[in-house]
């Protein structure tokens, strides 16, 4: 993930907005970023985390743009929205750490009732008037889905809920063992995103 995308979502939290999450999710994570805990039969966990320091190297106090400098050399510019918090207290030479994760979980269940459900449980947190920007967020999202389809020629099991249906990709092939039309996922989603601004230690 670049360092560019981490700022834009620190902009989206400190605005108090966060794009809606869903079982999609799973699919969208970076390879080289993916962790795959668990992958048994009718069940898998997944976990993706991202850790990335940047320098401010430039700021534009009437645009709101900042230039920052990652560890490896590249350079990124994002625009801080009006909802940033204490954007004046940034200065250049300052360090942004960010910090980025989120966990995949589905669980089969074998049961007879066809509810479907989804709650979503969200924490949030930002800096105080005059200190350095920072802020963290963490979003949960439990949902029960139902299978509507096995096709284990596709390798692939579509999943319904409240309005939305998923095809979800299987790569182990001991999955269609266990999971057949009817059965229940239970899946559960969180995100978990912190960002800070450092005060250059060199001055």
């Amino acid at each position: 993930m670049k360092i560019s995308t981490v700022l834009f979502n620190l902009s989206i939290i400190t605005a108090s907005v966060l794009a809606t999450t869903n079982a999609a999710l799973a699919a969208e994570i970076d390879a080289e970023e993916k962790v795959v805990i668990v992958n048994a039969p009718g069940h898998v966990q997944g976990i993706a985390m991202v850790d990335v320091m940047a320098t401010v190297q430039k700021i534009d106090k009437k645009t709101r743009a900042i230039t920052l400098k990652k560890e490896n050399g590249e350079t990124s510019s994002i625009v801080a929205p009006e909802a940033v918090r204490n954007f004046n207290q940034i200065e250049v030479g300052d360090i942004v750490h960010a910090k980025y994760q989120t966990s995949v979980s589905f669980q089969v269940v074998k049961e007879e009732s066809t509810e479907v459900g989804r709650a979503v449980q969200e924490t949030s947190s930002r800096a105080k008037l005059g200190d350095k920007p920072s802020a963290k967020l963490t979003r949960a999202v439990a949902m029960r889905a139902n299978v509507t389809k096995v096709d284990q020629e596709n390798n692939t099991i579509t999943i319904q809920g409240q309005g939305k249906t998923f095809d979800m990709k299987i790569k182990n092939p001991e999955h269609f063992k266990v999971v057949k039309v009817g059965d229940k996922i239970d899946a559960l989603i969180t995100e978990s995103i912190a960002i800070s601004v450092i005060e250059d230690e060199t001055e």
